[in-house]
């Protein structure tokens, strides 16, 4: 994770995934444990990525709707506003 991620979560945080779940259903699992993190995870039903950050998995961008496995290492990057 990232600042201000890492602020909110940890740098690290290891989840056990009994079996391959989306990246929504993680980012909701992850938003209902830690409530700070809802501005960066949301998201809209016709959203195809979360609204505030990036989330890569092997130098690979994901979306919503990729399904992840037990043993994969994320990377979350909050997205930077500027010009």
């Amino acid at each position: 994770m990232h600042s201000p991620l890492d602020r909110i979560v940890g740098p690290v945080k290891e989840i056990f995934l009994p079996e391959p779940v989306s990246l929504a259903d993680l980012l909701r699992f992850l938003t209902e444990e830690t409530p700070d993190l809802a501005p960066y995870s949301k998201f809209g039903p016709t959203d195809v990525q979360p609204l505030a950050v990036f989330v890569w998995r092997e130098g690979k961008l994901l979306t919503l709707t990729d399904k992840l496995n037990p043993a994969d290492e994320l990377e979350m990057i909050p997205m930077i506003a500027g010009g």
